[in-house]
């Protein structure tokens, strides 16, 4: 039974990394036509350092943790799935909710 999980955390693992993606260049987007980051953490590294390079610290940061519970994942096979189907659920609503408001501000 624990194969047959494997692909499961596989695939949940290359969700998060693609919702991080998809996130970053909404983010970028939005922040090219003037939205602002609602993200303390990540507005202050912009502040900082620019658009590109502030998510780009942000964005790999959450890359690098979550390929840090992919390569913990044998020590809880569950703990890992639990943990990658939540971020894929809070990165997803996060994402819905940001396309949204881009299309609002944009008027399409």
């Amino acid at each position: 039974m624990a194969a047959s999980s494997s692909p499961a955390i596989e695939f949940y693992f290359v969700c998060n990394l693609l919702l991080q993606l998809c996130d970053a260049m909404l983010t970028y987007h939005a922040l090219a036509i003037g939205i602002p980051e609602a993200n303390p953490l990540v507005a202050g590294a912009i502040a900082l350092w620019g658009e590109l390079w502030g998510l780009l610290f942000w964005k790999s940061i959450a890359c690098m943790l979550l390929l840090l519970i992919f390569f913990l994942r044998h020590l809880r096979r569950d703990l890992a799935a639990g943990a990658f189907k939540l971020t894929a659920t809070v990165y997803g609503c996060a994402f819905v909710v940001a396309l949204y408001q881009l299309l609002f501000h944009l008027r399409l």
